[in-house]
């Protein structure tokens, strides 16, 4: 870092005398490298204060498995728990390696995959159409998935899928359990059908995910142009995210 870090610091904490803010600002108006300074600097914030959030939510998640343990006598694992740990791990290695010159770097798709793909809360509808077989069956694929028994929740979702195939949610959170499960082809497939299907309540998602399985099986091209149309879409849930991929994916 070429700048008194201390003046950075202050002035991404709001602790600049009026005085230095004005002589800062100046300077930063007129210096381009000031400007990547700055935004190298952002990102070091930000990710120190993202590895703080994994850290809980890792203690979260394990509190949770204890509580599984005690009431069920076996240990349950959830995707959300290496995801959270790799990426907290990731993190705390670039600090401590000097997270100024690691970060402004094109990362990997795997890094990408880590630092942007978040495990999706499972949230079933039945809806109104749905008749009381297809209403069990999703309960159980509910009940299985949430206890980390994804295999189990992708054959309940299928039994879901042979009743009603047209039921897009079944699709969809089949092919979230696949992602838990590091099954990327699998879970692309199933976001390919919830695509076709253009149901407006899950396209979003499954298109953000399908972007996540792209990356993670390092078909490189095809996740830049899924990312690219993420981005170009107006008010895409995605849109930010997908952009600051695209910022630093590897040419």
């Amino acid at each position: 870092m070429k700048r008194d870090r201390h003046i950075l610091q202050k002035y991404l904490d709001n602790e600049l005398s009026e005085k230095e803010l004005a002589r800062f600002e100046q300077e930063l108006n007129a210096s381009p490298e000031l400007l990547v300074d700055l935004d190298l600097y952002k990102e070091v914030d930000e990710a120190v204060a993202d590895t703080e959030v994994l850290d809980f939510r890792a203690q979260l998640t394990d509190l949770r498995e204890e509580t599984r343990r005690s009431e069920s006598g076996r240990r349950v694992f959830r995707f959300s728990r290496p995801w959270h740990y790799a990426a907290s791990a990731a993190l705390a290695l670039l600090v401590a390696i000097g997270l100024a010159t690691v970060l402004g770097r094109p990362l990997s798709n795997n890094d990408l995959f880590v630092k942007y793909m978040k495990p999706y809360e499972l949230v079933l509808t039945n809806r109104s159409m749905d008749n009381e077989v297809t209403k069990l069956v999703m309960s159980k694929a509910e009940s299985a998935y949430l206890n980390g028994d994804f295999e189990g929740a992708i054959q309940w979702f299928n039994e879901v899928l042979e009743i009603n195939s047209e039921k897009v949610e079944a699709d969809f959170y089949k092919g979230v359990s696949s992602m838990e499960l590091s099954k990327y082809v699998d879970a692309s497939e199933s976001f390919s059908k919830v695509i076709e299907h253009n149901d407006n309540l899950f396209i979003n998602r499954a298109e953000w995910y399908m972007a996540g399985c792209l990356l993670a099986m390092d078909e490189t091209d095809r996740a830049r142009r899924q990312l690219a149309m993420i981005a170009s879409s107006a008010h895409h849930y995605h849109k930010d995210e997908a952009a600051k991929i695209l910022k630093r994916m590897k040419r």
